[in-house]
């Protein structure tokens, strides 16, 4: 008989808790939604490839690595488009807030070519106008959620009326983009510019060369129909435009830097509060860009 010592019961697991709030109208087509998280325990959980995204740690020891960056301290941090998955942990308990931009977003708010910060993370200066770090400190003080959504409707309304407007040709990229052509030669043509122009447009606008666009998108809206189901569940939800289960595969490795059995068997905590949060308030969970109020 093995010797055992009773240490009294385990204390609870508590899950993250996850808000998420749709941005003021005229804002859907800059901005995704506001986010407002909050552990009570260590994390450690996957963010998967996303738009450019602003993100406030309010409290907590939060860190992101992925590939060629970190584990790096989170703060007050400006995310350019990534292609890639990242890891985010916190040694305990902690808060953190912010927002996601859409392609058009990035160019109204930021003003920068998405490609100068794909797959890129730094320090917020001053892009949002006032310092991060006076950004970070304003929702420390927050109560509730109800202050910091109403903060960023202001902040970010008042930026967009003061930014240039997108230009036509940025507006059509973005408007075929989200049909899922089947081809760059398809994309240019639907877009009305020659493949060279959609090249620099592509990277200017979303990070990334049109073909790696593409291949992204595919992935991403297949992930989005699959990522809070239990078990293996691509036989019913495989993309029609993957030949097999295999091409899948090779995507998922190549974006996700592992296999769909290491994610599926995952716990993803966050990121399933995430989904449910996100379908709660209307948001899609298939990835796909929201309709671009500026067209």
């Amino acid at each position: 008989m093995t010797n055992t010592q009773y240490l009294g019961p385990r204390a609870p697991v508590v899950a993250p808790r996850v808000s998420v709030y749709l941005p003021a109208v005229p804002l859907r087509g800059y901005v995704t939604f506001y986010y407002f998280v909050t552990v009570e325990a260590p994390l450690d959980d996957f963010l998967y490839p996303e738009w450019g995204n602003v993100r406030f740690a309010l409290a907590g020891d939060w860190r992101l690595a992925m590939d060629g960056y970190g584990p790096e301290p989170q703060i007050d941090v400006l995310y350019g488009p990534t292609d890639r998955c990242g890891r985010l942990t916190t040694a305990g308990a902690g808060r953190v807030v912010g927002f996601g931009m859409t392609p058009l977003g990035w160019r109204r708010l930021i003003g920068t070519d998405a490609a100068l910060m794909a797959n890129r993370v730094r320090t917020l200066a001053d892009e949002l106008g006032p310092p991060g770090h006076e950004l970070r400190a304003a929702f420390a003080g927050d109560a509730s959620d109800a202050p910091g959504v109403a903060r960023f409707d202001a902040l970010l309304t008042d930026l967009v009326a003061r930014r240039p407007p997108e230009t036509p040709a940025l507006i059509a990229v973005d408007r075929v983009v989200r049909t899922r052509p089947a081809d760059v030669p398809q994309f240019a043509a639907a877009a009305g510019v020659s493949v060279r122009t959609l090249h620099r447009l592509c990277l200017s606008l979303f990070g990334f060369a049109p073909k790696r666009l593409l291949r992204r998108q595919r992935f991403l809206d297949t992930l989005g129909q699959v990522r809070t189901a239990v078990g293996d569940p691509l036989r019913e939800a495989l993309d029609a435009a993957y030949f097999d289960q295999a091409h899948f595969y090779r995507d998922f490795r190549d974006f996700m830097g592992m296999s769909p059995r290491a994610y599926f068997t995952a716990s993803r905590a966050l990121m399933a509060r995430a989904a449910a949060a996100q379908a709660a308030a209307g948001v899609t969970l298939s990835f796909k860009l929201p309709p671009a109020s500026s067209e």
